[in-house]
């Protein structure tokens, strides 16, 4: 009897370190902003820099990263590629500009893609970002706002996101 007091008093103590670790900062009008896509799906990234400009943000402050199968072979020109062999064989990351990259925090990230890969969905997880939108899906691990939206419609999107901008933001 006496332990289950001892183990009640503990497990509140650690709730409230984790309540504690868990608040996030109070979300602010984005400044700058990164875009996850697939690169076999969109090869213009047009769209995304317009999304930026109607946003408020300068076309310095906007990153691209794609997911192509071969960076080799890739024809993208306008963004960092990611590629199966971005990571080791013993696991961990290979490329250093890919590790800079997932080091370097943005205040906004949009999940621009629906398909289910894991390489994808770990460079979305592993990158700092205030705010992470993604298209309707399932796999809420990876986004903090879900806008459901065909995924080609790019100015249904950005409506949608600056309607919740403003809300979140006052």
């Amino acid at each position: 009897m006496i332990f289950n007091g001892i183990k009640r008093r503990w497990l509140r103590k650690e709730l409230q370190k984790l309540q504690k670790e868990q608040v996030r900062p109070s979300i602010k009008w984005p400044q700058s902003l990164v875009v996850i896509y697939d690169g076999q799906q969109v090869s213009d990234i047009s769209p995304f820099l317009k999304w930026a400009e109607e946003l408020g943000i300068k076309e310095d402050a906007v990153t691209c990263i794609a997911y192509v199968n071969d960076k080799k072979k890739s024809t993208i020109t306008d963004a960092h590629l990611i590629d199966r062999k971005l990571i080791k064989w013993s696991g961990g990351i290979t490329d250093s500009e890919t590790k800079e990259l997932l080091s370097k925090t943005f205040d906004l990230q949009i999940n621009h893609f629906n398909t289910e890969n894991d390489l994808i969905d770990y460079v979305s997880l592993a990158l700092p970002s205030g705010l992470k939108v993604a298209y309707g899906s399932d796999n809420e691990s990876l986004f903090d706002l879900s806008i459901s939206v065909d995924l080609k419609d790019y100015k249904g999107l950005i409506i949608e996101l600056k309607k919740y901008l403003k809300i979140l933001t006052q």
